[in-house]
């Protein structure tokens, strides 16, 4: 099967790109809460470290082992990253802007009527920059989780973990209703191209209201469906799936231990000598 390059995509079998690279990955063969601990213990100490040097020590890290160890190209996370790093940009930019009735000096734009300035002070940019890096360590952590372990390990582990049944249940059911609607959407758009639906910019926009609208109503109708089909396999309230994760193995656990001890001295070293981008 063709290796897909966009996560938006619905491939064979109804699996997103995304999904295809975390049961495909090299780690697959590594405990899930082995994954799940090493990610989110990064994820914390980049976090609790508060350094920007670290957050982009973090993220370095979380992009090497996708690619060396997961075999997941970079180009791909990379694309992936795109949109939360936008969304991240746009909230530095508030941070960085600072409305005052006078000049602050570094960057100054004068309001019409008189307003005030919309300025830039270099305690802003720091502020901005060391938000940048955590978020981008923080992200990464977690794209190292999504493209390493399959989503009905990460339910699995949760319902061991003690998590409640019923969200256990509502993130089986969102996660499925994904490709159900990704698979309505996908066949309403290949219906409005066949009838040159995108020739123009404004039939386009046509074709986008129209099969929005009409999504929202099969998505009840097929929903409805759905439950008549659990119904008959004599549902009770309560979804039961056969599940299966790599085991636990020591040199793994072991590896694990040693990476969050080495970021963890990093981080101690970092602020115990003042190290910081900004």
């Amino acid at each position: 099967m063709k290796r897909p390059h966009l996560h938006v995509h619905l491939h064979e079998g109804g699996m997103l790109s995304i999904d295809h690279w975390a049961q495909h990955s090299r780690l697959r063969s590594v405990s899930p809460y082995l994954k799940l601990l090493l990610a989110l213990g990064l994820l914390i100490l980049c976090l609790a470290a508060n350094n920007a040097a670290f957050g982009l020590a973090v993220a370095l890290f979380m992009l090497l082992a996708l690619r060396l160890a997961g075999g997941v190209p970079l180009t791909y996370v990379c694309a992936l990253l795109t949109v939360p790093l936008l969304f991240i940009a746009v909230s530095c930019l508030a941070i960085v802007l600072d409305f005052s009735p006078q000049p602050l000096g570094l960057w100054d734009l004068p309001l019409p009527g008189q307003l005030g300035y919309l300025s830039a002070t270099t305690p802003g940019l720091k502020a901005a920059g060391l938000l940048f890096c955590r978020a981008y360590g923080a992200v990464c952590c977690l794209y190292f989780l999504s493209l390493t372990i399959p989503m009905q390990e990460i339910i699995m582990v949760l319902g061991r973990l003690r998590l409640p049944p019923l969200v256990i249940e509502l993130m089986y059911l969102i996660y499925r209703y994904i490709f159900l609607l990704l698979d309505i959407q996908h066949r309403m758009t290949v219906a409005a191209s066949s009838r040159l639906g995108y020739a123009s910019l404004r039939r386009a926009w046509f074709s986008f209201t129209h099969i929005s609208g009409n999504l929202l109503a099969a998505s009840f109708k097929r929903s409805s469906a759905c439950l008549d089909a659990m119904d008959a396999r004599c549902y009770s309230g309560r979804l039961r799936f056969l599940t299966h994760s790599a085991p636990l193995r020591p040199r793994h656990a072991t590896l694990c231990l040693l990476c969050l001890l080495a970021f963890g001295g990093l981080a101690v070293y970092l602020k115990q000598k003042g190290v910081d981008l900004f």
